[in-house]
């Protein structure tokens, strides 16, 4: 025996099988709505630190190599 799926809506409990089919496929476009942004924000993080990491190789590559035999020294 299965539980009966409940929904939240507007602080009201309903069944998922006594809704609509519409409001059932609202309700299932919503979550995968949600888990597309939610990958989207990982995406987005992910290419934020690799644009941080080229960066800091840009920075890297045309600082004067006396600069990099200072820091050597030190």
């Amino acid at each position: 025996m299965s539980e009966e799926q409940i929904i939240v809506i507007d602080n009201e409990e309903h069944k998922l099988s006594e809704l609509d089919v519409s409001t059932q496929a609202n309700i299932a476009r919503v979550n995968e709505l949600r888990r597309e942004i939610s990958t989207l924000k990982m995406q987005t993080n992910e290419r934020e630190l690799l644009l941080q990491a080229y960066t800091r190789a840009i920075v890297e590559a045309v600082k004067p190599v006396e600069e990099e035999a200072e820091v050597e020294a030190s």
